[in-house]
């Protein structure tokens, strides 16, 4: 009778089935650290709020220290700290009271912003390096590049327009990889030509409709169509969508 033989120690078996009740240790730490990023960008909303109905205003300096301090956790918890990058990315806009300052001072934060959104993406993309999922991480550097000459022909031109023309796709791709590897384990996920087209599609047609919201009319999404939600969810209802 022939007995099989277990896998060698070069290979990594990966169950096909996840079943929590056989990896409940790793499914608790999961869920805690989701508790905890979601505590953390609750306790982050609240302090904004506070900060704008005290008329608090943060220094450009002091702004930038923090969103650069807060990227670094990427570099060990890609999810928790792209998420909070891109938290921290919404939160500058009321630290510097962005809204009550005139266009022109408007128009200067829009390109400052673009120019420090760079940092947090290249950092991902740094962490992308270690991924076996080689298709992914040439999407991921194929659109940070993208993003880098679509920012540089902006800030030369001031035409809103190349935004949209080069969406920043990247961070689509990069949430939804790490959402994938954090729940089933595995490192591959596109497997063929058709999982890749799907993935972006996914990623790129939620941001192209962002982008030309924000850049073309000025606007989001949650202006022009009111869900029946209260006002504080349905920005984030709209921000899932569009990821």
């Amino acid at each position: 009778m022939r007995v099989k033989q277990p896998p060698s120690r070069g290979h990594r078996w990966i169950p096909l089935r996840w079943d929590p009740r056989s990896d409940l240790p790793k499914t608790a730490r999961l869920l805690a650290r989701i508790a905890l990023l979601v505590l953390l960008v609750a306790a982050g909303d609240r302090v904004t709020v506070f900060m704008a109905h005290q008329e608090w205003v943060l220094s450009h300096h002091a702004v930038i220290a923090v969103r650069l301090f807060t990227a670094l956790p990427i570099l060990r918890y890609p999810f928790e700290g792209f998420v909070m990058a891109l938290e921290v990315d919404k939160w500058d806009w009321y630290w510097l009271a962005a809204g009550s300052q005139p266009e022109s001072a408007q128009a200067v934060y829009q390109a400052w912003d673009k120019v420090i959104d760079l940092f947090p993406f290249a950092i991902g993309l740094v962490v992308s390096l270690r991924w076996p999922d080689l298709t992914m991480r040439r999407l991921l550097a194929g659109t940070f590049t993208l993003r880098i000459i679509g920012v540089a022909a902006f800030l030369l031109t001031r035409q809103r327009w190349l935004l949209v023309a080069f969406p920043n796709v990247f961070e689509n791709l990069f949430l939804m990889y790490v959402v994938f590897r954090l729940v089933s384990g595995r490192g591959q996920m596109l497997v063929g030509r058709r999982s890749t087209l799907l993935v972006v599609l996914i990623a790129v047609v939620p941001k192209l409709v962002e982008e030309y919201f924000i850049h073309m009319l000025d606007r989001r999404p949650w202006d022009w169509v009111n869900l029946p939600l209260p006002d504080g969810i349905e920005p984030r209802v709209w921000i899932v969508a569009m990821y």
